[in-house]
């Protein structure tokens, strides 16, 4: 799980998987507040008809913003995981 701290700005890569379905990407997308507190830099998926593979990358100001996240995330309907690149 993600620990909440607030250390500032940085920029984190997700790793996504899921069941390929209509506007599985714009819910990846839609979990994610556009805001001055965090915002998307980078999105990219291959989709193959049953599965759903991508790499979110999100700018955050404050480390509480990525629990936050992380539960939007998961609560997508069809999704296999979520986890953080290193």
């Amino acid at each position: 799980m993600l620990s909440a701290s607030t250390t500032g700005n940085r920029q984190l890569v997700y790793q996504i998987i899921g069941f390929d379905r209509l506007n599985f990407v714009d819910d990846v997308a839609n979990a994610v507040p556009q805001d001055d507190q965090c915002r998307i830099t980078g999105l990219s998926f291959v989709v193959n008809g049953v599965r759903v593979d991508g790499q979110l990358t999100v700018w955050v100001q404050d480390d509480n913003q990525l629990a936050r996240i992380y539960r939007q995330l998961s609560a997508i309907q069809g999704l296999v995981s979520v986890r953080q690149s290193d």
